[in-house]
């Protein structure tokens, strides 16, 4: 094993029920999953109370890692992450700028994010930067959280997908590693599949060594304690049972870490 915390993203079996996903990644050893801010209303009409969720986690030896995405500026997402944070005891969540295409204020997002990282201290606020938004890369989401105030609970979600397909390596370098809250890693091809960058990051990803990134620089320039969060959003794993892809997916995470750690 490679002695670091390895997690399910939520995206790469998102087909799965919560106690299905519970489940399979205990089976497959991971050592928590992750849980949508946006679906937070959906599990509490089905009955997915606090204390049943933390019975289910209890049962299953696992723990909520993270919440995925809270959207800039956007208040609901925030409600329910305060609610789901404190009461599933979840140390990060996962904060993005809009992706459907519409103009983001900066400056109205940093005093945002600000507000945020006041009101949950406990939770660290871990921004992914994605190329085609208005935060493209690692030190555009540096420059955000200096202007949000740079708060110690402020740092950064580095997605392998983002980093390839964005400014690529070279990008991380310098990183401040006390800023560096969660990984995200994953393969895929150099070359885009289809022309949408969003379009394109849902649907081809690969588990690690399938694909073309440089897994092993990648890990290099980030620091070897940092959670990491498996997130494979891949169409072909859709069609495979969750336990299966489940289980694939920590193999060739763990296989991946433990080469990076070899070199």
């Amino acid at each position: 094993m490679t002695g670091r915390e390895i997690n399910l993203g939520f995206m790469s079996i998102r087909h799965a029920s919560l106690r299905e996903r519970v489940a399979v990644a205990a089976q497959a050893g991971f050592d928590g999953i992750a849980l949508r801010a946006d679906r937070w209303a959906d599990a509490l009409r089905e009955g997915w109370t606090l204390p049943r969720i933390r019975a289910l986690l209890d049962e299953h030896g696992q723990r909520v890692s993270e919440i995925e995405p809270l959207r800039l500026l956007r208040d609901d997402l925030l409600d329910a992450v305060a609610e789901m944070a404190p009461g599933l005891g979840v140390p990060r969540v996962q904060v993005t700028p809009p992706i459907d295409g519409s103009p983001l204020d900066l400056a109205a997002a940093a005093r945002w994010l600000g507000a945020a990282a006041a009101r949950l201290p406990q939770v660290q606020f871990a921004i992914e930067f994605l190329p085609p938004t208005a935060v493209p890369d690692a030190p555009a989401a540096l420059q955000l959280i200096a202007q949000a105030g740079g708060a110690p609970n402020l740092g950064l979600c580095v997605d392998s997908w983002h980093v390839f397909r964005g400014g690529g390596l070279a990008s991380l370098d310098g990183l401040d590693p006390r800023r560096v809250f969660a990984i995200q890693i994953n393969d895929g091809p150099l070359q885009p599949t289809v022309p949408d960058y969003i379009d394109d990051c849902i649907r081809f990803r690969q588990p690690c060594g399938a694909g073309q990134f440089d897994l092993h620089g990648f890990l290099q320039r980030l620091p070897a304690d940092t959670p990491v969060n498996v997130e494979v959003i891949s169409e072909d794993l859709d069609r495979l049972p969750a336990l299966q892809v489940a289980q694939l997916l920590h193999a060739t995470t763990v296989a991946a870490l433990q080469a990076a750690q070899r070199r």
